[in-house]
């Protein structure tokens, strides 16, 4: 249940409606968010080309899959499919992504300059971002 916040539109515009666990959360602290790729009012649709994986995220799962590219694929795959976003469960860091803008929230665009087929750069941690992978073509260490 969502608490009641005195002006529930600055809470929904900071995701909280895309947190599954824990119940009432902000998206960077939450365990889980609901991945779907539906871009709901306020949100924007990114078709992802590619992710930059911070430093401490990155060299953890080299470690750990022993610099193998297909067992990273896997790792970093197994990680947006359980928490629904870049969330390194052992560093607790994420990185940023690039794409390209699918859907887009009217007023957003206007207020921000932006139009569907614009390549972006996400400002805000995939920490925090709802992230749906179909799959990772390439690693680039």
């Amino acid at each position: 249940m969502i608490p009641d916040f005195a002006n529930q539109d600055v809470i929904r515009s900071l995701g909280i409606h895309r947190v599954i666990e824990p119940e009432g959360a902000l998206p960077q602290p939450a365990w889980r968010l609901d991945n779907t790729p539906k871009a709901w009012p306020t949100e924007t649709l990114i078709d992802v080309h590619a992710l930059h994986i911070d430093s401490a995220s990155f060299t953890q799962i080299v470690q750990e899959c022993h610099g193998d590219q297909e067992r990273m694929k896997e790792h970093i795959l197994a990680i947006v499919a359980q928490r629904g976003k870049m969330h390194n469960p052992v560093t607790g860091s994420g990185g940023v992504l690039i794409g390209t803008v699918e859907v887009l929230d009217e007023q957003f665009g206007k207020a921000h300059g932006l139009a569907i087929g614009d390549t972006i750069v996400s400002l805000t941690s995939l920490s925090w971002l709802p992230l749906f992978l179909e799959r990772i073509d390439a690693i680039h260490p």
